[in-house]
């Protein structure tokens, strides 16, 4: 009985500092902005979808007319730069995501799976108490109080449900489908890759086109997405499997970008994933030197890089006697330097996390190394 009550109350009846979930919004409103865009973009080119063949799934009479669409595409622009420079942000949120919804059941043909993500994930975000922090219109105080951040995150807990959803049903898709399964949607996907990785500057090798092209990898590069999709549906729920869940998939949605077009989904699902960050901030430390070069411009990067607010950030004092210019303790308390401080610094650092496991490997084996007896 404790265990359920606990359960109950941990999803339905917690309270949590609302910080992060400012960035959140930022950066969901930005995507909403963009996606605006996007179907602005098509509608300067195409014309108006009403115009010609379309298939609603509403009743004709709900369908707006020519002049009423430009309308709701100028209204879902307008919510979205207002809920970014958080001039009342929920209430411009849940416009923007519901305007975005109706327009996609107005014409079958303009559904994406990839939109009507961002578009469920910006609705359910209106919901959450994201307007506490972020607020670009009030300048240089842009973060309410602490006291006054703390709020019921209930509708966080729905926002993170619906992400593993989103795996949950593409990795059921991908099993259901016998030519996902061995490799052949891949496959032909792969072979587009090295165009559009030119698109993005970027020229593959020969040996890697090559690579790209065998079936044998495409087989196992299917088998492994599926995996890996399960894995971060799973492995987010799990504090100690987390870290390593959304690590994976920030590898995954940048390789998807990278051979595929799927419009905004890669970046919807990894902004997303600051819906999983531990809430409370400041309960890491990162001290350092400032009469050391480089240890003060580490302290300017983590002034700007730390979006989350993972650090406090502690000048070491000058009197003090010091083996190393800075150092990071974690939120379990363990203080470290050299490469184990940068891998702790890049596990809460959004920019520096796809570096995280690499400096961690190598503090691992390096420590082993200055451990072992000649």
């Amino acid at each position: 009985m404790n265990a359920t009550t606990g359960i109950w109350r941990r999803f339905f009846a917690e309270e949590r500092d609302a910080y992060v979930l400012g960035l959140l919004r930022l950066a969901f409103s930005a995507l909403l902005f963009f996606n605006l865009l996007r179907t602005a973009l098509e509608f300067d080119r195409d014309g108006f979808f009403g115009d010609y063949f379309h298939m609603p799934m509403i009743s004709e009479a709900w369908v707006p007319s020519r002049a009423g669409y430009q309308l709701l595409l100028g209204v879902q622009g307008l919510a979205s730069l207002l809920a970014f420079v958080g001039l009342w942000p929920r209430e411009a949120l849940l416009v923007a995501s519901s305007t975005g919804l109706y327009l996609l059941t107005c014409d079958r043909l303009q559904y994406h799976n990839n939109r009507y993500t961002l578009l469920l994930l910006g609705f359910l975000l209106s919901f959450m108490p994201c307007d506490r922090s972020f607020l670009i219109t009030r300048g240089r105080f842009h973060t309410l109080p602490h006291g006054q951040r703390i709020a019921p995150t209930f509708a966080r807990r729905l926002f993170q449900i619906q992400v593993s959803l989103v795996y949950l049903g593409s990795t059921s898709g991908k099993l259901i489908d016998a030519d996902w399964r061995s490799g052949q949607v891949l496959l032909m996907r792969f072979a587009k890759a090295p165009e559009i990785c030119a698109q993005h500057g970027l020229i593959l090798p020969a040996w890697m086109i090559a690579l790209l092209g065998s079936a044998w990898f495409a087989s196992l590069a299917a088998k492994a997405a599926i995996t890996n999709e399960l894995l971060i549906a799973f492995g987010v729920w799990q504090p100690r499997t987390r870290r390593v869940a959304l690590w994976l998939g920030v590898g995954f949605h940048f390789w998807i970008e990278l051979t595929a077009n799927v419009e905004l989904f890669s970046w919807v699902m990894a902004a997303s994933y600051f819906a999983f960050v531990t809430p409370e901030i400041r309960e890491r430390r990162f001290e350092y030197a400032p009469s050391q070069t480089r240890a003060a411009a580490m302290a300017r990067f983590v002034a700007l890089a730390d979006w989350c607010a993972r650090f406090e950030r502690t000048p070491l004092r000058p009197s003090a006697t010091h083996s190393a210019p800075f150092y990071v303790t974690n939120r379990e308390g363990r203080r470290a330097t050299g490469v184990l401080g940068l891998s702790q610094l890049a596990e809460a650092i959004p920019l520096l996390f796809p570096l995280w496991p690499l400096l961690a490997l190598y503090a691992k084996f390096t420590t082993k190394a200055r451990a072992r007896p000649a």
